[in-house]
């Protein structure tokens, strides 16, 4: 396998989790954090412990919708206050939701944005709340990123896309995977369920065998897991998906 990197997925607010983090990182198991902004916490805690950083724009689950131009004000704010956080953690990129609405409006609000760290997600068709979002498609990521941007792919998110596309999921990762995505998102899922849902590795129906033939061909170097995390005070089942993960990752 290529020299990947392998990310632990943190919000702004697990900072009780940092000790055990650094220890996952100190010993080669992880090899940086990928960190969710959550509104109204502090950064000091994760300045105080270096380790790498990729920061996760705050997303719509907090009101962050690009799409909305009705919130132009509050997404410039929120973004501005992620690109402090990126520059006060050092940060190798930004991960940033398109969100729910119209593609153009995203696109126009993407134009007051100047930050080449910043790559945009793709994600399903269908949001959680049935919302009509953005990203789905590798037209439409190309549409967002232009020569501005980079890419995240969410392998995830682009099964849930494919279904919803009555499209076989393999060849719609294929696809996005013409536009060089930077970096990527894993976790297990059922095929045909349209709905964003995060299994541990090998629970669902993936090919991880395909996810890996995808990864080794691609030039991208960081792959964060998403997997449920049930204990909320230990990164034990992280370790654990980790190492599903490399098993396959080693013998494909």
């Amino acid at each position: 396998m290529k020299n990947l990197k392998f990310g632990l997925k943190l919000w702004s607010t697990n900072y009780a989790l940092l000790n055990e983090a650094k220890w996952l990182i100190d010993k080669s198991f992880f090899h940086y954090i990928e960190l969710l902004v959550i509104p109204n916490t502090e950064i000091s805690p994760f300045q105080k412990i270096k380790l790498p950083y990729i920061i996760h724009i705050t997303h719509d689950n907090y009101g962050l919708n690009i799409a909305d131009d009705r919130k132009e004000k509050f997404n410039l704010k929120t973004i501005h206050l992620c690109l402090e956080w990126a520059n006060g953690l050092r940060a190798k990129y930004l991960i940033l939701h398109p969100g729910f609405g119209e593609i153009d409006k995203a696109v126009k609000f993407l134009g007051k944005i100047n930050d080449r760290r910043i790559l945009i997600e793709n994600m399903p068709k269908v949001g959680l709340n049935q919302e009509k979002m953005i990203g789905f498609s590798p037209e439409q990521i190309k549409k967002m990123i232009e020569r501005k941007f980079g890419f995240c792919l969410d392998f995830n998110h682009a099964v849930k896309a494919a279904a919803s596309l009555k499209k076989d999921y393999k060849k719609q990762i294929e696809d996005f995977l013409k536009l060089d995505p930077k970096m990527f998102h894993i976790s297990d899922g059922i095929v045909q369920d349209e709905k964003d849902k995060h299994l541990n590795i090998g629970e669902g129906q993936y090919d991880f065998n395909f996810l890996a033939s995808c990864i080794k061909k691609s030039q991208a170097e960081y792959l964060t897991l998403e997997t449920p995390r049930i204990n909320l005070n230990s990164l034990q089942e992280d370790l654990e998906n980790l190492k599903r993960l490399k098993s396959v990752l080693i013998s494909s």
